[in-house]
């Protein structure tokens, strides 16, 4: 109900925006709050519509043809015309706006930033946990009989709701792979050419493209299936490792440092350099704190006991 806040919504500029994501940082306990007031007034927020002349000119050549065929002699006073005038008008209004509201189909994005998780709830109740640099968008009125659909780039982590009616709920990324699940829980990986989905309960099915044919793969929990340049690979794993990002930790299985670069510039977007290549290859296990991206950038130097040298806002790791 504050002005101040539907104006955001609706017509967003620098103060508004600076104004809202600093009460929101704020106030992380009402993020949910915020995020089911901000889909409600996008849906109330309908486009304007005005008729013509020629078509207020048949709408009333309509009402008064359908007055005369039923050859009732009226005898209220002009006043009472006149407002039953304005009556029909207001109907006519209820029924447009009720139209727009019942038709609307706009879509629905959320990005967060490098360092940056958020909890986000589906139109159907599912849970989505958004990781760091990634992007869901979904349309907003999802039809009961039809699938639930999700685009991601990015990484996100999926707690699916069962629907009475049984409604596929599918994640589709840019390179043509999807996710069909009904009700489970899994976490899909898509940066650039690679794409990897990790099952932790119930069952989904991946769709792909491989020789220009459409195939299919069913898994089952504790599987990962990666896709990677057009080839598709299935091992087990401890889904637990892959869902870890969720509770701000990492856990690091044989990890080696040119996957850890890798996910400091996916989720922080900092660029880290190595005084020479063979470094690439060390390993570590264990597990790491999620911080800030300089938090992170030394707790990598430490986990594999090098050096950090940092130069302006470039890093470099030595032995």
């Amino acid at each position: 109900m504050d002005e101040f806040f539907r104006e955001w919504v609706w017509n967003p500029n620098h103060e508004s925006n600076r104004f809202w994501r600093s009460w929101i940082a704020k106030h992380p306990d009402k993020e949910v709050v915020i995020e089911e007031a901000i889909s409600l007034l996008k849906k109330l927020n309908f486009p304007n519509y005005s008729l013509t002349n020629e078509e207020i000119s048949s709408l009333w050549e309509k009402i008064k043809n359908s007055s005369q065929s039923k050859k009732v002699v009226d005898h209220r006073s002009p006043t009472n015309k006149r407002w039953l005038g304005v009556a029909a008008a207001f109907v006519f209004c209820v029924i447009l706006v009720s139209f727009f509201l019942n038709n609307m189909n706009s879509q629905i994005n959320y990005e967060t930033g490098y360092g940056e998780t958020r909890i986000l709830y589906l139109p159907d109740s599912s849970k989505v946990t958004l990781n760091a640099n990634s992007k869901i968008v979904f349309n907003d009125n999802w039809d009961a009989n039809s699938i639930r659909v999700i685009w991601l780039e990015g990484e996100a982590f999926f707690e699916v709701v069962h629907t009475h009616n049984h409604q596929p709920f599918q994640v589709r990324v840019s390179n043509g792979l999807a996710v069909e699940a009904l009700g489970t829980s899994f976490n899909v990986y898509h940066r650039q050419a690679d794409t990897k989905v990790v099952l932790n309960t119930g069952k989904i099915t991946l769709t792909y493209s491989a020789a220009k044919k459409e195939k299919k793969i069913l898994m089952k929990p504790g599987e990962l299936v990666e896709y990677k340049k057009d080839r598709i690979s299935k091992r087990e794993v401890d889904p637990s490792i892959y869902a870890a990002w969720t509770e701000n930790k990492i856990i690091l299985d044989k990890t080696t440092l040119q996957e850890m670069i890798s996910m400091a510039k996916d989720n922080y977007g900092i660029e880290i350099g190595v005084a020479s290549e063979k470094m690439l290859t060390q390993t570590v296990s264990g597990s790491m704190p999620i911080g800030n991206a300089d938090s992170f950038a030394n707790q990598i130097a430490k986990a594999f006991q090098l050096k950090i040298n940092r130069e302006n806002s470039k890093i470099l790791l030595e032995e």
